[in-house]
């Protein structure tokens, strides 16, 4: 009588994979429509134009702070799917990069979920009598958000090195082809930019700059959907491999370490 195969995990990925893209759109949506945050509100502004806009869109601001304190943490799903991958091409010892990633992984989340949290305080109270404190609030929702996208990058390090790694072509349904590591590693130095938005007001390392803003943001999404179909697509073959008995055991013994 033969075993009955499970793939319990192959659809628990695919849905916490589902979960965290869903999460990532309404976000995505609540930024542009409710929060009006694509593109960033001019660094040129006064703090009464500042707080005159505030004024004007209270109600939107405020709910779109609460959708997105609903979704914020949309990386956290995606990136426990991606490191349990990880993990199981990281073959030869330690998931090091593996649990680089997942760590990575909360703290995208937590500079996520900051900057609404932010723009909502500045909106919650209506009309404050000096603008400043609205204006203070709107800045460091901000460039919570610009500048904070440095600590992205640990994530993309790790993808990179396994992607590089001979052994990781040896996996059987790999989701990290040695091409996406060269994309990961571009990307990781794009987003290095962000950290400038301190310093200008305008031009393209100002927090609504080419370098500090569209970029990651294009990059960003660019980079989910990309990964995210790797992932599908090793997923149906894991999942396949299953049903025909095919899916290797993978140990360190197995694949060289090099």
């Amino acid at each position: 009588m033969s075993a009955t195969v499970s793939r319990f995990s192959e659809t628990s990925q695919r849905a916490i994979l589902w979960w965290g893209i869903g999460l990532a759109v309404i976000y995505a949506l609540a930024l542009i429509f409710l929060l009006q945050q694509v593109p960033t509100k001019n660094p040129e502004w006064s703090a009464q134009q500042v707080a005159d806009w505030y004024s004007e869109n209270n109600d939107k601001i405020k709910w779109g702070a609460v959708i997105s304190g609903w979704t914020g943490a949309f990386m956290m799903p995606i990136l426990a799917v991606v490191a349990i991958q990880m993990a199981r091409v990281e073959t030869g010892g330690a998931k090091i990069w593996s649990a680089l990633s997942l760590v990575s992984g909360a703290l995208m989340s937590i500079w996520l979920m900051l900057p609404p949290i932010f723009w909502g305080t500045a909106a919650y109270t209506q009309d404050r009598v000096d603008p400043e404190v609205t204006t203070v609030m709107h800045e460091l929702g901000t460039l919570t958000l610009v500048t904070t996208d440095q600590y992205y990058i640990f994530l993309w390090i790790g993808i990179s090195v396994l992607c590089f790694r001979s052994a990781t072509a040896l996996v059987p349904n790999n989701p990290f082809p040695r091409w996406w590591g060269y994309l990961s590693l571009w990307i990781t130095l794009m987003f290095e930019a962000g950290a400038f938005a301190f310093i200008p007001r305008t031009g393209p390392l100002a927090w609504d700059g080419l370098l500090v803003f569209w970029s990651p943001l294009s990059l960003f999404g660019v980079w989910i959907s990309i990964q995210s179909w790797l992932i599908f697509r090793a997923l149906r073959g894991q999942a396949q491999a299953k049903l025909d008995g095919t899916e290797p055991e993978l140990e360190p013994s197995t694949i060289s370490v090099l």
